[in-house]
This record gives structure tokens, C-alpha cells and sequence, in this order.
């Protein structure tokens, strides 16, 4: 991981590493109940070699309806600082279902996703 702009640590364990440590139990979460930032939140990877990065896939919290992602951005980058603009954005449905969002390649070695809502 590259960066987070929040994460629970204390209530739960909503650690930023869990968004992609393959395990469909667990969950990343914006802190809670010490702080309650405002959206936009985000979370930087670093993928560890470049790539042309074509899609990703989005597993929503399955346990409750709190802490899912409703509107987002998504960017790839070769050097974690010049993002350019998002190469998709869109809404993700509501739904427990894994989504896979697909979009033209673009080369990069970190990616970005931030929650609008």
C-alpha cells in the first residue's frame, strides 16, 4: 500500500491492507467512532511493477449495508504523483455482488481508487 487517507484500527480491524489481501471477510473502513472524516476517501496501491492496467474488481462489504462505496474515481499512474484525470469513474451498484469494472489499458505501477460516496 502506498497510501490511505483513513482506516480503523481501534473499533475494528479495517485496516487499508485488508481492500486486497483476498479475503472476502474482511473489509477496509474509514475510521470510526473516535473521527468520522468526510468523503472523499482514497487509497493508493503500489502494484510493485508496472503493468497495463485494463480493470479492477470491487467486492462490497458482505456483512452490512454501512461502508460501501457509492460513487468513484479510479486512476493509474507510473509514478504515484502525476494522476492525470481518472481513466473510469462511475457509481457501483448497491449490491453484495463482486463488480468488475473494465476500461482501455493504461500502463502503470500504482493505482488509485477514491469513494465519492
Amino acid at each position: 500500500m502506498l497510501y490511505v487517507d483513513s482506516q480503523e484500527l481501534a473499533g475494528e480491524d479495517g485496516a487499508a491492507a485488508n481492500a486486497f489481501d483476498g479475503n472476502p471477510l474482511t473489509i477496509w473502513h474509514t475510521e470510526w467512532p473516535s473521527s468520522i472524516p468526510d468523503y472523499p476517501h482514497e487509497i493508493r496501491i503500489d502494484l510493485g511493477s508496472v503493468y497495463d492496467v485494463d480493470g479492477f474488481r470491487y467486492l462490497p462489504r458482505q456483512d452490512r449495508l454501512n461502508g460501501r462505496i457509492g460513487e468513484y474515481e479510479f486512476y493509474v499512474s507510473l509514478d504515484g504523483i502525476d494522476w492525470g484525470p481518472p481513466v473510469i469513474s462511475g457509481w457501483f451498484l448497491n449490491s453484495r455482488a463482486l463488480q468488475e469494472i473494465r476500461f482501455e489499458a493504461k500502463t502503470g505501477r500504482y493505482v488509485r481508487l477514491v469513494a465519492l460516496s
